[in-house]
Order: C-alpha cells, then structure tokens, then sequence
C-alpha cells in the first residue's frame, strides 16, 4: 500500500468511525455559540458610560459583599455596557448605580445543560471526557490529512461545487472537499484546542508567572482598602483599562487544616486591557493581597513566554472566552459547515463500503 492510499484509508475509515462523536460534539457547539451570541448581542437596555477608578472601587467592595458566591466583577465596557458579577455559569447584570438588570443562569435555559454535558463528555463523565479528547485529536489528524489529499488535487477545485445540487455520492462528495477545505484550518485549531483542554496540565504551567530575577519594588496600598489597591494597580499601567477584578473561587473544606486559627489569604486577581492589539481580552493581570495590600505579581501579555502566549489561546480559541463576538461567530459557523460536510461523508462512505459488499 502506498503512503497516499494509507492516508485516503484512515481519513475515510477514522474519519468514519469518529463522525458519530464529531458530529455530537459539532452540533451541540452550534448551539451553544447561539447562545453565546445571543447573549452578547443584548445590552440591558444600558449606554456605555466609564466608571472613575473610586466608582470601581466602591463597585467591588459592595458586590462582592453583596454576592459572596460570585468571583468576578466586570466593569462596563463599549462590548458590555453594563456591570456584570458572575461566578461558573452564572451572571447577575447591574447599571452604573448598582441597581439589578436581570439574573441569568446558563443552565436555566432550555437544553443548555444536555447540550453543554453532550458536548464536553458525551452524559457519560470523567469517561465521555477522554473518548472526546482523543476524538477530537483524531478529527484534527483527519482533518489535516484532508488538506494533503486536496492539496495533491487541487487543479479540479470548483467554488460553485461547494453546495450540493442532489443528493447523489458524487455531488456530496465534492462539497464535503470544498467546504472542509474552507473550514479546515479553524476545524483543526478547536479540535486540538478542544483535546488540550481536557489534558490541560499539559499547558497551564506555561501561564503560570516565572519568578522574577530580581525583586522590583511595587507601591505598597493599604491594607483591605479597595480605592487604595486599585490606584496602586493603574499607577502601573496608567494607560491600560481596568476591566475586572476576580477573587480566587471557594474550594470545598476537605478537613481541618493544621493552622486553621491563619485566615487565608486572598490574592485577588486585577484584569486589564493594556494591548489593543492583543484579540484576547484581559490577557494583562496583577494579583493583590487584599488583607496586605502588597502585590504580588505583574504580568502583560506581550511579557509571556512564545509558550505562554500560546497557551493564554487554548481555552479562548476553542470556546471565545474573553474573544471578540466575530469570533464566536466564526467558529459556530464553522461548527455548522462541518456538521454538514460530516453528515455528507458519513452518506458517501456508507453507500460506497456498504452497498458494495451487499452488491457482492
């Protein structure tokens, strides 16, 4: 066998064989980028007006004692006209005067939590989780693969073949080229995002801030004073917008703990916009100690390691966490094109091995 039929083998064999995983997992993240979408196109009724830095500070200090179980509070942006206290799954929306707007949970809406478990684990947990992973690499292979094969074909691509006119295996099979090869390059990138995440040790140290070489004397605030540690935060990065301020989220009490009388310590994490150019938003962030109010780490995007700022796109690229909503639309769009392309190649590949073998 040669190396070309070897590659039509497992792009349409693998390829087969993942298209009931690819196929879930594509249609549920439609649906899920819907949402998304949905989301980002309502602006509770609100202007964009600016926060000064003591609004801010008064805005932190009230919602999280108001909220307790939320773990960031974003301030209004041009994207988000409104203040919004959120925690996993959960938003509340608030006006520059604190007044409620609405309270939203994403697994009130209907389908929502089927979808998004379909999605990640197939209902099936920790197992479904690791099926999918691996499914998603093969698809990323499957996918590559494809580029060879039309690559060495390339002299017969038609763009007006790119929608089926019937539904014969011919007409199917030539917008299952054209279209994957339109889509082919984001399809790869969720569906080794997609795997990264599941294995997610394997690039999360890389966002991790290295220990500086020497010590860099940082203004000290006063200690649990809100307007004091967001000034000493925007004295270092004067030109950059504060967009949010995250509180680490509570983890279950899993016994007594040897210096239980200690309160723990709570570094909050101060998210800015300091590089515009940087698609990812609030990739800039300091941590602050709120009881000491000495900060204890400064780091912008464009300081990261190349690793590291690959890794700040792992989780972003897969799902348009912090990501223009353009992006959100590009990818549920490529979602629903490769529903499509799957479904016609599942059709082919089934008429032409199946029909086959009952022909003879």
């Amino acid at each position: 066998m040669s190396m070309v039929s070897a590659l039509k083998w497992f792009h349409n064999w693998v390829g087969f064989f993942i298209s009931i995983t690819m196929l879930i997992v594509l249609t549920t993240g439609v649906y899920l980028g819907s949402v998304d979408l949905l989301k980002r196109t309502d602006n509770k009724g609100q202007a964009f007006v600016p926060l000064t830095l003591e609004q801010k500070a008064d805005t932190v200090s009230r919602l999280f004692e108001r909220y307790p179980s939320m773990s960031t509070i974003r301030f209004p942006t041009e994207h988000t006209p409104y203040i919004q206290a959120s925690t996993r799954g959960k938003a509340i929306a608030l006006d520059n005067q604190l007044n409620e707007l609405s309270s939203s949970s994403s697994f009130d809406l209907p389908f929502y939590e089927t979808a998004f478990w379909l999605h990640r684990n197939f209902l099936i947990d920790n197992g479904g989780k690791y099926i999918n992973a691996w499914a998603s690499l093969a698809g990323g292979i499957v996918t590559l693969i494809g580029i060879y094969l039309w690559w060495r074909v390339r002299k017969g691509f038609r763009l007006k073949q790119s929608l089926p006119k019937n539904t014969r295996s011919s007409s199917l099979l030539k917008s299952h080229i054209q279209l994957g090869l339109f889509i082919s390059v984001p399809l790869f990138i969720l569906c080794v995002s997609g795997f990264l995440i599941t294995y997610n040790s394997l690039w999360t140290g890389a966002l991790k801030p290295k220990a500086a070489l020497e010590q860099v004397a940082y203004p000290v605030s006063q200690a649990n004073d809100w307007l004091s540690q967001l000034t000493s935060a925007q004295q270092i990065w004067p030109e950059a917008e504060l967009i949010s301020v995250s509180k680490p989220r509570s983890t279950p009490n899993k016994g007594p703990q040897p210096d239980s009388d200690t309160p723990q310590q709570l570094i909050y994490s101060i998210q800015f916009d300091q590089h515009q150019g940087v698609w990812l938003r609030e990739a800039d962030r300091i941590s602050i100690n709120y009881q000491q109010g000495t900060i204890e780490s400064v780091l912008k995007h464009s300081d990261r390691s190349f690793a590291g700022k690959v890794a700040s796109f792992v989780r972003p690229l897969h799902d348009g966490l912090n990501m223009p909503a353009s992006y959100v639309m590009l990818i549920t769009l490529v979602s629903l094109i490769g529903t499509l392309i799957l479904s016609f190649s599942v059709v082919t590949f089934s008429r032409r091995t199946f029909s086959r073998k009952k022909a003879s």
